[in-house]
Parts: C-alpha cells; sequence; structure tokens
C-alpha cells in the first residue's frame, strides 16, 4: 500500500526536523568543552608533565643508586676465576716436575734397589683447568670509604635540592603565564567595551549629523576612532590567543588546549618587611642548600685525596683447584697491607686540586647569597610599586568614569564637542588598561617574591 500525498509531504518534514536536530547535536559534540582552570589545578598539570621534573626526579634516583653503592663498598667481595686450557704438548712446568720425579726414582733405586720406595708419575694430560675463589673485606682506607660514603650522601642532598628548585621555577612560570592570560583576557574585555562604546558613540554623531546638530567632522573622528580601537581590539585578541598557547606549553599540554579562566587577580599587602623577607630567602632557598650539598662534597673530595697517602688493609681468603696437578695450598688466609711510597707528587697535586675547589665552592655560596638578596629586594620594592599603582589606577578609574558620563551628558545636549566625549572614552579606556595591568604586574611580583623566598611547592 502506498502513501498518499499529504502523509508524505508529513514524512518529509519529520525527517528534515530529526535531520536538523541530529546536525546540532553533531556539532555541540565537535566542540570541545571548556575546563575551568585554576591556578592550583594548572601547577598540578605541569608537575605530572614537565620533563624539566622528570629529569631531576631522575637525577635523584641516580644519587640514591650512588649512595647505595657507598655504602656497599663497606662489605665483603667474593669473585670466582675459572679457566681451562687444552696444550698441544706438555707445558715446561710439568715436564721439569716429570724430570724431577724421575731423577727421585733413580737416587730412590740406588739406594733402596729396584723395590724402594718410588714417586707417582706426573700425569701427562694435556687439558689443564680449575677454579679459584677469592674473598676480601677491607678493613682499613685511610677514612677513603667512610669519605666516599659523606660524599654521596651530599650529592643526593643537592639531588633533591635542584628538584624543590626546579618545583619553584615550574611554579614560577606557571603563575606568569597564568597571570598574563588573565592580563589579556582583560584587555580584550577592554577593548570589546571600548569598541561598543565608540559604535554607539559613532551612531549619536551620525544621528545628530543628520540632523544638522552636529558636524560632519564629529562623525569623521568617530570613526577614526573607532577604527583605531578596532586594530587595538584585533591586536588584544592576537596576544590572548598567544598567551594561551604559551601558557599551554608551560603545562605541557597541547597548544591548541582550551581552558576558561576565572578572572581573580587581587591585590594585597605586603606581610613583612625587606630584611625579614631576606633572612627567610638565606634559611629557606634550596639553592643554598644545594651548593651547602656541593661544600661538603668538595670537603670531603679532599679526605679522599689525602687518604691515598695513608695505607690500606684487607682480609683476603683464597680457596682454589687445579688439574691435573694441585699440589700448591688450596687454601689461604691472610691480612694484607698496602702502601704507596713514591708518585711523583701525584697525590699531592691531588691533594692540592681538591682543596682549591672547596674553596671555589665556598666563594660561590658567598656570591650565590649576594644574588638572592638582590633578587628578593627587586621583587619585593616590584610589590611595592604595584600596591601603589594599583591604589592609583583605581582612583584615575573612577574619575575617568564620571568624566566620560558627564561628556556623554554635555554632548547630547549640545554643550561639549565630540572631541571632549573622544578624550573621555580614551581615558576610560586607559585608566582600566592601567588598572589591569597593575594587578597583573602585583600577582606577578607577589609570584617572583615567594620563588625569592624559596616558598615550597606545598605552601599556599
Amino acid at each position: 500500500m502506498g502513501l498518499g500525498v499529504k502523509h508524505w509531504h508529513e514524512l518529509k518534514w519529520l525527517l528534515l526536523v530529526f535531520s536538523f536536530f541530529s546536525f546540532f547535536a553533531v556539532c555541540r559534540a565537535d566542540q570541545p568543552e571548556q575546563q575551568r582552570l585554576s591556578i592550583d589545578q594548572a601547577i598540578r598539570i605541569t608537575m605530572e608533565n614537565s620533563l624539566q621534573r622528570q629529569l631531576a626526579q631522575d637525577n635523584v634516583k641516580i644519587a640514591r643508586d650512588k649512595l647505595a653503592q657507598a655504602f656497599s663498598a663497606y662489605g665483603p667481595e667474593l669473585t670466582l676465576n675459572g679457566a681451562y686450557n687444552h696444550y698441544n704438548e706438555q707445558p715446561a712446568d710439568a715436564q721439569l716436575a716429570q724430570g724431577l720425579v724421575d731423577l727421585g726414582n733413580a737416587a730412590s733405586k740406588m739406594a733402596y734397589g729396584p723395590n724402594g720406595p718410588q714417586q707417582q708419575n706426573i700425569d701427562d694430560s694435556l687439558n689443564y683447568y680449575g677454579y679459584d675463589f677469592q674473598l676480601s673485606q677491607p678493613l682499613y682506607t685511610g677514612g677513603k670509604l667512610t669519605a666516599t660514603k659523606n660524599a654521596a650522601k651530599s650529592n643526593h642532598q643537592s639531588a633533591q635540592a635542584n628538584l624543590t628548585v626546579t618545583n619553584n621555577n615550574l611554579i614560577l612560570a606557571v603563575k606568569k603565564g597564568y597571570y598574563t592570560v588573565l592580563l589579556c583576557q582583560e584587555m580584550e574585555i577592554t577593548m570589546n567595551d571600548a569598541v561598543s562604546s565608540m559604535e554607539n558613540h559613532l551612531r549619536e554623531a551620525n544621528g545628530y549629523y543628520k540632523v544638522n546638530l552636529v558636524p560632519k567632522l564629529d562623525v569623521l573622528r568617530a570613526e577614526e576612532k573607532l577604527a583605531d580601537l578596532k586594530q587595538k581590539q584585533l591586536l588584544a585578541q592576537n596576544n590572548l590567543i598567544l598567551a594561551k598557547a604559551s601558557f599551554n606549553y608551560v603545562l605541557g599540554v597541547d597548544l591548541n588546549t582550551n581552558y576558561s579562566f576565572d578572572s581573580n587577580m587581587e591585590s594585597g599587602q605586603l606581610a613583612h618587611d625587606l630584611n625579614t623577607y631576606q633572612t627567610e630567602a638565606l634559611a629557606g632557598r634550596p639553592e643554598l642548600e644545594d651548593i651547602n650539598a656541593k661544600i661538603e662534597m668538595a670537603r670531603q673530595a679532599v679526605l679522599i685525596a689525602k687518604s691515598d697517602h695513608k695505607p690500606t688493609v684487607a682480609l683476603v681468603a683464597d680457596s682454589h683447584h687445579y688439574e691435573p696437578i694441585n699440589e700448591a695450598p688450596s687454601k689461604t688466609v691472610g691480612v694484607v697491607a698496602t702502601m704507596k711510597l713514591f708518585d711523583s707528587g701525584m697525590v699531592s697535586h691531588r691533594i692540592t686540586e681538591a682543596e682549591d675547589t672547596l674553596k671555589q665552592a665556598q666563594t660561590g655560596k658567598e656570591l650565590l647569597e649576594r644574588g638572592i638578596k638582590l633578587e628578593v629586594e627587586q621583587a619585593y620594592r616590584n610589590v611595592e610599586v604595584a600596591l601603589k599603582t594599583i591604589e592609583v589606577s583605581e582612583k584615575s578609574m573612577d574619575t575617568a568614569q564620571e568624566t566620560l558620563q558627564v561628556a556623554q551628558t554635555r554632548y547630547k545636549v549640545g554643550l561639549s564637542t565630540s572631541l571632549e566625549r573622544l578624550d573621555a572614552e580614551v581615558g576610560l579606556t586607559q585608566a582600566k588598561t592601567n588598572y589591569t595591568q597593575a594587578l597583573s604586574m602585583y600577582n606577578i611580583a607577589v609570584a617572583q617574591l615567594d620563588q625569592a623566598i624559596g616558598k615550597r611547592i606545598d605552601s599556599k
């Protein structure tokens, strides 16, 4: 049974509606949902994805392995040596031994007759094989083992301090990137508002011009300013795209990943004075932990070099068996002492080199402390300036907003020119820009101050 014309048209409409909603659903599914990202979440993502942090973690593992090796050196060492040799004729030693046996047998016959005691012949085999176990236990090394262990401990501490440095640097990079995105985001909003306001002004100017209330110059000025603002709007949009891409690079995610950001830039006050922050930095910076560990490593290197002037004593045990002959004692136990008597000054030069390296590390610490104090002061001063700038720009923004309202009212009643209103528009846009930049500067400066004083990853 065929469908009637009416039913056929109804079916086509149903199919069309179904297709429309299906297409709409597919389009919504293709659009990536923006994930709202807080700064703490951004830090966690960066820590999980950072290759720099992975390298620093690997260095900690390597240092831990070196420390385990240093402890292993205190224990005994057991080695096994095995050998198999095949000769095309008897070795000279075996021939000599056989000759001695024959000589001894001849002397025995002369003394005791043919029935006298006889020595056994040496095995004439051409295959020689055997094994040898050696056990060695160091008893005294002139302090070398202890110094090596302490140096390995310091190396492990240095690697851990470098991991903390890496964490702090990543946190600073994340905060800088995050607040830069917020700055660009706010700048885009400011320019969008400025363009919208200028478009309204242009419409008003055109309306007043049509009824001969304002000259053509007012319209031209508004058009010129609108074109300028649109260029700045495009620049702000592009800056936001680039800022997001750079931030994604810091996070270690795909550059096209789309996050949404809360405009949560806030201002506060400095909790301490400069001297307090500098003191905190000298007590908490992981870079100082690193340099202290390196100084200790250099100090242990001096002890290791000096140990070469002292004797070494070790307990040595040996057990072996050789075929076809094994006339030597098969087990020995003894104490071996070794001392270098003359080396043409090699050890003395090593000691001097190690001492110079120690002095260099100590000088490096002093230089680092000076640099840290300077970093703290720079960040502290930047926070101070940003706070003052925020205060000034807030007042300026309120004044600019009031000025624009007055200029708009005066322009509408014909008491002012278009130029006065344009100046008020520009003033408000600039005041908003200054305020946003001051907030961004403050938050970044606070992040730099946290990094300068050595604030840890788990700190708020």
